[in-house]
């Protein structure tokens, strides 16, 4: 009798290779990774600096139009410290100006904790996680992990990006939604954007309450709060 056994084997056997060969294919295509080295994104070298110009409106109910300022800030990377578990702490030095022709202000420090798979990023004792390695649009995570506050789920959009700011183009830039809550009653949306040996280049934040009575409600009118935005204008490396 003859025995199909091995010919049956090699059979399965090369269904076996072509499915497994056609898995990777689907997933390397699938798989949003980075372009380059993550840590590209938030340059943490002593001596580079970030120039933004800095918008805000903000809104009171019974006002009818926002008050808006306009300043710019400037952080720099300063210096750098390590603790005894050779996590790797930056501090940036935050400065403030109303106009170009105004002399810089120091107005406060903040930490950046560099960890092998993620940044985390302390303003004013505020923890938040702010980019988490390796970069996958398939991945999300609570910025808020590190904090008190509640969960905020943030997360990348797929693909990278072109982006114009002002005269300046960016190739490569990564988009992280840190949140986005919208309703018929509120919108809560803060965007950020990063150019690979560069940094942050665009910081945009909406916190408002929409108008709630029966004669505009759904409208999309704003009856308090505030919209920020930072668009980068200068970077370098003092």
């Amino acid at each position: 009798m003859k025995n199909y056994l091995p010919t049956i084997w090699r059979a399965f056997s090369k269904h076996i290779t072509i499915l497994a060969i056609a898995s990777i294919t689907f997933s390397a295509c699938d798989d949003d990774t980075e372009p380059v080295d993550p840590y590209e994104y938030y340059p943490l070298t002593i001596g580079h600096y970030l120039v933004y110009e800095v918008n805000q409106e903000v809104y009171s109910t019974g006002q009818p139009a926002p008050v808006v300022t306009k300043w710019q800030e400037r952080d720099e990377v300063d210096r750098v410290v390590s603790d005894s578990a050779g996590i790797v702490t930056y501090i940036i030095a935050r400065s403030t100006r109303n106009s170009a022709t105004d002399y810089w202000q120091k107005v406060k420090e903040f930490a950046v904790h560099k960890y092998p798979d993620k940044l985390v990023t302390n303003v004013d004792n505020q923890p938040f996680l702010s980019l988490t390695f390796p970069i996958n649009s398939r991945i999300t995570w609570n910025g808020n992990s590190y904090n008190n506050l509640d969960e905020q789920d943030s997360y990348y959009e797929p693909g990278f990006k072109s982006v114009k700011i002002g005269d300046q183009s960016f190739d490569n830039v990564l988009t992280v939604v840190e949140r986005k809550d919208t309703s018929i009653i509120n919108r809560y949306v803060t965007i950020k954007q990063y150019g690979p040996g560069v940094g942050l280049i665009s910081d945009d934040q909406t916190t408002f309450e929409l108008c709630q009575n029966d004669e505009c409600i759904g409208s999309g009118k704003v009856e308090s709060g505030s919209h920020k935005s930072r668009k980068i204008i200068e970077y370098g490396n003092r």
